[in-house]
């Protein structure tokens, strides 16, 4: 077994956990080798939707159109019309998900560190930072001599609007349910999904992700099918035994990773405590766009793992990251030498600090979630 290992390429080797994550210059010009799968150009989608006859015995006629209504990226983009005759269609929305609770014993057994990213072999390169885009500048509110906005941000906000279809930028996703728009999240395997449990409507519900999605269009959309969570978060305030464990894994209908990529996923070590500032951060704040229409990123800011918080659930604070509603499920990565890897799932904020959900037992959730369903 030590031959076969030392045979590995280095970009084939997983990194070990005290490995440092690439920062400043070095990031810029250094080597990164993303590992890559085989990309299928011509990926097949499927959905179901449900419609009642009139009368017995009877099937409906359907007929289709199909209709270019422009690009995104490189690629065409359709609307599909379907017109339906002598019945009555129900929603297109899929069937509510399905939770899959994992105890904290059994993933802590399985201590799964750290888990490569991958990104399809399709010609493209890595993008190492996202193509900014310009946005208007948020209102000020007045009294006086006073200006101010109408956030808890840490000044200077550090956020920045973006939209880029390159790996890994692209693998942000905004999550729908029947409540809304509920939040972010990011590809972590070739089907799975990676976001904050208080974002999955646990009544059960449906959900709906869409990669990249802006300006009310997307690159594509998925529903998920099953939710693997330690804890099932919300709805409401998060208690403090629950702040450590705000993570879930969606497993979707469609194969999106194969497709877009992911991201990989490691344990935070705290030694990176106030030392690493190339922490990155991708997401949709509602306080920039009320309906989570425009992608956002942040970068150089530091992370600190709760002294106090001891186990395999670790609770990672920041006073220099910035967080609203709608970010919460959002990636927290850094990139190594083979790519760009998740520490940590944003979960939410008061006035002093903004609390990022991590630990061994994110990473066992992604590995036993990818492990059941490939």
């Amino acid at each position: 077994m030590e031959d076969e290992v030392m045979s590995k390429t280095p970009s084939e080797r997983h990194p070990t956990n005290e490995e440092r994550p690439l920062s400043g210059s070095v990031q810029r010009d250094a080597a990164i080798e993303v590992p890559r799968h085989r990309y299928d150009a011509q990926p097949t989608t499927s959905r179901s939707v449900e419609a009642t006859t009139l009368k017995m015995g009877e099937p409906p006629k359907i007929s289709t159109r199909l209709v270019p209504i422009g690009n995104a990226g490189r690629t065409q983009r359709w609307r599909i019309e379907v017109e339906i005759s002598g019945a009555e269609m129900s929603g297109f929305h899929p069937p509510p998900v399905k939770p899959v609770t994992i105890d904290r014993v059994v993933l802590a057994k399985s201590k799964a560190e750290v888990i490569t990213p991958s990104m399809p072999d399709d010609g493209r390169v890595l993008a190492r930072r996202p193509k900014r885009i310009k946005m208007p500048e948020p209102f000020m509110i007045r009294f006086g001599d006073l200006r101010y906005r109408p956030t808890t941000i840490f000044a200077p906000d550090g956020r920045k609007a973006y939209y880029d279809t390159g790996y890994p930028w692209r693998c942000l996703l905004r999550i729908t349910t029947p409540r809304g728009w509920s939040g972010s999240g990011v590809l972590i395997g070739p089907r799975h999904v990676l976001t904050a449990s208080h974002c999955i409507d646990w009544t059960p519900g449906w959900l709906n992700v869409d990669v990249l999605y802006s300006n009310n269009s997307s690159l594509a959309t998925s529903g998920g099918w099953l939710a693997y969570a330690e804890s099932k978060v919300g709805p409401g305030s998060i208690s403090d035994s629950e702040s450590d464990e705000d993570y879930a894994v969606l497993v979707l209908n469609d194969r999106l990773g194969d497709r877009f990529g992911w991201l990989g996923c490691r344990t935070y070590n705290s030694s990176w405590d106030d030392e690493t500032s190339l922490w990155w951060s991708v997401g949709y704040p509602q306080d920039m766009s009320t309906t989570g229409q425009v992608a956002y990123y942040q970068t150089d800011f530091l992370l600190n793992e709760l002294g106090a918080d001891l186990g395999s659930a670790r609770l990672i604070r920041s006073s220099t990251f910035d967080n609203w509603p709608g970010q919460s499920g959002s990636p927290v990565f850094g990139f190594w030498s083979n790519g760009p890897y998740v520490v940590g799932v944003v979960s939410g904020q008061n006035e002093s600090h903004n609390h990022i959900s991590g630990g061994s037992l994110l990473t066992s959730l992604v590995s036993r979630a990818r492990s059941d369903h490939p």
